[in-house]
């Protein structure tokens, strides 16, 4: 049950005690400029109290965000990329108690996402910032429902930045051989082979980076991806030219550790300067090194997969992230009823 106390101050003024009394719990008091605003408390705590959001409100008030992405971070399998997203926001918002992380906090930050430049210089995308949030967004959902430490998510207030139409870029049969050509004649002894994988296996660019030893089967013709964007493993199968110089570069080196080992062999090599020169110096305008998945998913639609097969094999966990490539199909499938339209209707004449 609850009390309104009316209390004078040094000052003159008068201030309002507020005071709830409900068996079975602790007794709860604040205090108010107004009388309006002690009632308007009285009613939503006890309210909280019987359905039982009051505690989520008081631990909310305990635990500060940073607190939460520790915690996430030991209890979650985090990839790269996500991890990255979370320290971005344990800076922004590290100091903050959970309930204080409010849309409007969020919303701020978000512009500052889209408006600060990163160490390099570069301003995040409208995709990127979606990202973003994206991944904070599921840190509050497991504060909420698995935690208890808040009653609500409050990203799921927040308006996703509407993203442009995702090119899709790929090689022709001359382009990709100015590539490979590239490549060879490239200063990295190495590069030739990452790029052969990119374009054999439609992997992203870290994922084949980071790739092990132990996560290839030269027998059988097999990578596994253990390291993903998405955190999800994935087998994909290699054959001919990436599998004949993975054998070869096996037959050279311990096959311990990294396929690709940087100078002191306990960090993977970076390739991304070598493959823009290789890029530039084959004349491919427009063209990026993750637009080798396109290229291979173009590939493999052209051998006759489906869009569920090649979204398997490229990692999408949504057939809509594959259906960037419907418009092959519909093109694929212009020839297919022409020619089944001449072979059930030959010789037949129109009346």
């Amino acid at each position: 049950m609850g009390f309104i106390r009316e209390r004078k101050v040094k000052s003159g003024g008068v201030r309002y005690q507020a005071e709830i009394r409900l068996k079975g719990h602790p007794m709860l008091t604040a205090a108010f400029d107004r009388k309006s605003d002690a009632k308007a408390w009285v009613q939503k705590t006890e309210a909280d109290i019987r359905c039982g959001r009051h505690q989520l409100y008081s631990e909310s008030k305990r635990h500060t965000f940073e607190e939460a992405v520790e915690r996430y971070f030991n209890e979650q399998t985090v990839s790269i990329v996500k991890r990255g997203h979370l320290l971005w926001w344990k800076k922004e918002l590290g100091s903050l108690f959970l309930h204080d992380v409010r849309p409007a906090v969020i919303v701020e930050k978000k512009q500052k996402l889209l408006t600060e430049p990163t160490k390099k210089g570069i301003i995040r995308s409208k995709s990127t910032c979606n990202r973003f949030l994206a991944t904070l967004s599921h840190l509050m959902s497991v504060c909420m429902k698995q935690w208890e430490w808040t009653s609500e998510n409050p990203v799921k207030k927040i308006s996703r930045e509407r993203e442009p139409r995702e090119r899709t870029r790929f090689l022709t049969a001359e382009e990709r051989h100015r590539l490979l050509e590239a490549c060879k004649v490239s200063d990295n002894p190495l590069l030739l082979t990452f790029v052969v994988l990119l374009l054999s296996t439609g992997c992203r660019y870290n994922e084949i980076r980071c790739l092990k030893w132990a996560d290839v089967n030269l027998f059988v013709g097999k990578i596994t991806i253990t390291k993903s964007k998405n955190t999800d493993v994935r087998s994909i199968p290699i054959r001919g030219l990436a599998l004949e110089m993975l054998r070869e570069l096996a037959s050279k080196g311990s096959c311990i550790g990294y396929i690709f080992p940087s100078q002191h062999n306990n960090k993977p090599l970076e390739l991304r300067r070598a493959f823009r020169t290789a890029i530039k110096r084959a004349r491919l305008k427009g063209f990026r090194g993750h637009d080798c998945r396109h290229s291979y998913a173009t590939e493999m639609l052209a051998q006759g997969l489906s869009l569920g097969e090649i979204g398997h094999l490229l990692g999408h966990r949504s057939v809509s992230m594959t259906r960037r490539y419907a418009h092959l199909i519909e093109s694929r499938s212009i020839d297919a009823v022409s020619k089944m339209s001449e072979q059930i209707f030959n010789g037949v004449e129109n009346g």
